[in-house]
């Protein structure tokens, strides 16, 4: 049975003013955050498709409206962790929705679109830039034996 290394997370809770766009729609407008991070996770980081107004984000509305709202950003940190091989468990995950869900959201948006980044096809490989091309010989008759 094989063990995958848990990885800790390359962005800080703390860190959730930068970038400062990020920073004011989790304190004025979570959903769309929180929206964001759900798309970008269920899709491999494909924003294709996303709207900032998606089921994810009226799901994020709808449980505000009856007080329980830090529930999305909880199940999204749960699904990241086991998406990316991060650490942590469901009680820290409901700790840190709970206690500072702006904070935790924002870390949330930044951690999935950095692994997202990292998970794309030619990362790899870092500085190159084309795929492999086949350039055909020339035949050249001096050389040949025969």
């Amino acid at each position: 049975m094989t063990t995958i290394q848990k990885q800790e997370w390359h962005h800080s809770g703390t860190s959730c003013c930068s970038p400062i766009g990020t920073c004011c729609l989790s304190w004025w407008c979570p959903c769309i955050i929180a929206g964001r991070t759900h798309h970008r996770i269920k899709n491999n980081g494909n924003m294709s498709g996303y709207s900032c107004c998606n089921l994810a984000c009226m799901g994020f509305c709808g449980l505000a409206c009856i007080g329980i709202s830090f529930i999305m950003p909880m199940l999204n940190r749960g699904d990241m962790r086991a998406k990316y091989h991060l650490t942590g468990n469901s009680c820290q995950d409901c700790a840190c929705a709970c206690c500072c869900m702006p904070c935790d959201i924002t870390q949330q948006d930044k951690e999935a679109e950095h692994r997202e980044e990292q998970n794309k096809p030619g990362m790899a490989q870092p500085g190159m830039e084309a795929g492999m091309a086949y350039v055909a010989q020339q035949h050249n008759p001096a050389f040949h034996h025969g």
